[in-house]
């Protein structure tokens, strides 16, 4: 049973924005600097688990933080997140290889693909990961905040939307994804954008 005084509480929306792009955004930098060593020591499928759950642990970790007065067991919240996005974005990568394998007969490096190919890659990496990490938190919120309504939707929308529109930002302002100010941008962008998209639900079940 949840006690009303904590329902009655929300998050704001730039709260929930600040901790979301700092969870979402540190987790990836953190996945690309612990990748490149567990990857050479470990085959790739064992390195993509890690890193990916290692972006879901850290993300999980600023969002709960930001639910605390909401839930009664946070910690529910962040192995969610770490299960959902770990398995989420291990498996949009997976997807998005293999049907460029299936079209082109090479694997594709998102640096060298062309706009369009790239904006489309990572609206469906974005989908993919999004509906997974949705499905997973909105378990966690049926049964400690079942007054957040439309999360797996929202979820799956706002990543792809935000993988896409930081893509397509990029490429208009000419910045290359594959250098190092490009990733930067792209991670604090996406990040952004998917942390005030998904503040949504919150502001309507308050």
């Amino acid at each position: 049973m949840i006690r009303g005084d904590t329902m009655k509480r929300s998050v704001s929306t730039l709260y929930w924005t600040v901790l979301t792009t700092v969870g979402l955004g540190g987790g990836l930098v953190a996945g690309l600097i612990v990748g490149m060593p567990i990857g050479e020591l470990v085959n790739a499928m064992i390195a993509t688990a890690a890193v990916t759950c290692l972006v879901g642990g850290v993300l999980g970790c600023a969002q709960a933080f930001g639910l605390r007065t909401m839930l009664q067991r946070p910690f529910w919240w962040i192995l969610g997140t770490i299960v959902g996005l770990g398995l989420g974005l291990a498996l949009g990568v997976v997807i998005v290889e293999q049907l460029g394998i299936l079209i082109t007969g090479i694997r594709p490096n998102v640096a060298r693909l062309d706009p369009i190919s790239r904006a489309v890659s990572f609206i469906a990496l974005g989908a993919v990961a999004g509906c997974l990490l949705g499905v997973a938190q909105w378990l966690v919120l049926r049964s400690q905040a079942p007054r957040i309504r439309g999360w797996v939707v929202t979820s799956t929308t706002g990543l792809a939307l935000s993988f896409c529109a930081s893509s397509v930002l990029l490429d208009l302002a000419r910045v290359p994804i594959g250098s190092a100010f490009g990733a930067i941008a792209f991670v604090v962008t996406s990040s952004l954008l998917f942390g005030a998209i998904t503040s949504q639900p919150f502001q309507h079940a308050a």
